[in-house]
């Protein structure tokens, strides 16, 4: 019932660890930050509590963004094409 497009992307080796691991790290991110602000943050002004959100969100971007980039160099060229197919360029008039 899927997209068949897409199929292939969904059997890409790496694919499925990598949606799981961006759940669960998320997940995580949530809980900390709940944590954080019932029982920590009113311990801290509220530039310090910007600041634990920052890099909390700098943390977050590296777990993900480093797997999810592998991923992509390693298989983007593959699926470039359906890129295109969803963007068709525009024809330049002459």
């Amino acid at each position: 019932m899927g997209n068949k497009k897409f199929d292939k992307v969904r059997k890409t080796p790496g694919f499925a660890w990598r949606v799981s691991l961006s759940v669960v790290v998320s997940m995580g991110w949530l809980v900390f930050l709940i944590i954080w602000l019932f029982f920590y943050a009113d311990r801290y002004t509220l530039y310090q509590n910007i600041a634990v959100f920052l890099v909390s969100i700098l943390v977050l971007g590296a777990i993900l963004g480093t797997p999810w980039a592998h991923w992509g160099i390693k298989y983007g060229h593959e699926y470039e094409r359906y890129h295109e197919y969803r963007r068709p360029r525009k024809k330049r008039s002459r």
